[in-house]
C-alpha cells in the first residue's frame, strides 16, 4: 500500500521545524506558513481567527496532498502590521478561548462529580455518556432509544 504509516501523521521527523515561513514575492506583506503535521482542523480555525483581524487582507489555507501531513496557510496584511504578528495574536487568542472552554468543561465535571450523579445509567463520565465506553453503545450515549436519556446536562460558559 502507498499510504505512509499512521504515526507519521503526528510525529515530527528529526530536524523538521513545526512551522516554516515563506515570503511571497508576488504579494506585498504576505507570508505562507507551512505547518507540519496538522490538517484542516487547526488550519480552518486559524484562518477564521485571522480573518477577524482588521489588518488582515487575505487568509486562506490548502493541503497540498492528503498523504502529505502539512498545511499551507497564506496570510496578507496591511502595511500597519506583519503576518507573523497577526498569526501570533491569533494563536494567543485561540489558546485563551479554548483554555476557557476547557476550564468550564473541567468545572462542570467537578460539579457533576460532587453532586453524585455519576451512578446513573448513561451518565458515564461526568454525565457525558458518549465519553463512557461502558455505558455508551457504539459511541451513542444513553439507552439507544429504549428509554429516556439521563445524560442531559447544561453547561454554562
Amino acid at each position: 500500500m502507498n499510504a505512509p504509516e499512521r504515526h507519521e501523521m503526528f510525529t515530527l521527523p528529526e530536524g523538521v521545524r513545526k512551522i516554516e515561513l515563506l515570503k511571497d514575492s508576488k504579494m506585498a506583506n504576505c507570508i505562507q506558513f507551512n505547518i507540519q503535521r496538522e490538517d484542516h482542523t487547526i488550519a480552518n480555525i486559524l484562518r477564521y481567527k485571522l480573518l477577524q483581524h482588521p489588518q488582515v487582507l487575505f487568509a486562506a489555507y490548502r493541503m497540498p496532498h492528503p498523504l502529505e501531513y502539512y498545511v499551507e496557510l497564506k496570510v496578507q496584511t496591511t502595511s500597519r502590521t506583519t503576518p507573523v504578528d497577526v498569526m501570533k495574536e491569533a494563536i494567543e487568542s485561540l489558546m485563551l478561548e479554548y483554555g476557557n472552554i476547557r476550564s468550564a468543561f473541567d468545572n462542570e465535571l467537578l460539579r457533576v462529580d460532587a453532586s453524585g450523579d455519576l451512578g446513573r445509567r448513561g451518565a458515564g463520565f461526568g454525565a457525558f455518556g458518549a465519553l463512557d465506553p461502558v455505558n455508551a453503545e457504539f459511541g451513542v450515549a444513553g439507552d439507544m432509544g429504549r428509554g429516556p436519556r439521563s445524560d442531559d446536562v447544561d453547561i454554562d460558559f
